[in-house]
C-alpha cells in the first residue's frame, strides 16, 4: 500500500513569506525584510529560495516514490522475458524523475549555502552547510 505523500513542513512559513507577512520580519536575530516597503533583505530573499528548493525537493521525492510502487506493481507480475511496453515506458519515467530529484537535491543544497552566506550562520566543519541550515529552520520556523 502506498504511503501518502509527506507534506512540506514550512508550507505556511513560505506563503507567508510571499505574501510579505510582518509576523516573518525577524527571525532569530536575522531581518528578512527592509527597514521600508515590504521588500525583502538579503536574508529574507535567500530564506524564500531555500523554502521554494525545499518545496521542489520534497515534490520530486515524492515523485520518484510514486513512480517506483507503479513500476513494483507492473513488474511483480510481469511474465519473464522481454519487457513489456508499460514497463519500458515507466523505466523511462522513472530515470526521468530520478534525474529531477538529483537536480532539486542539488538546487536545495546550493539554496542552503546561499542561505547559510546570507545570515552569516556559522557552519561547522563536522556537521555541514545542509544539516546546519535545517536546524537553524527547524529551532526558528515554528
Amino acid at each position: 500500500m502506498a504511503t501518502p505523500p509527506a507534506s512540506f513542513p514550512w508550507a505556511a512559513q513560505l506563503q507567508r513569506l510571499q505574501q510579505r507577512d510582518g509576523a516573518l520580519a525577524l527571525l532569530g536575530t536575522q531581518a528578512m525584510f527592509a527597514a521600508e516597503g515590504n521588500a525583502l533583505t538579503a536574508a529574507g530573499l535567500a530564506l524564500e529560495q531555500l523554502l521554494l528548493a525545499g518545496e521542489g525537493q520534497l515534490k520530486a521525492d515524492n515523485d520518484v516514490s510514486l513512480v517506483a510502487d507503479e513500476l513494483r506493481r507492473y513488474q511483480k507480475f510481469a511474465p519473464p522475458g522481454r519487457p513489456s511496453v508499460q514497463i519500458v515506458q515507466l523505466r523511462r519515467q522513472q530515470s526521468t524523475v530520478q534525474q529531477a530529484q538529483r537536480i532539486a537535491r542539488q538546487t536545495f543544497i546550493r539554496n542552503a549555502d546561499g542561505f547559510a552566506r546570507a545570515i552569516g550562520l556559522d557552519v561547522p566543519q563536522k556537521l555541514g552547510t545542509v544539516e546546519t541550515v535545517m536546524r537553524w529552520l527547524r529551532a526558528n520556523l515554528v
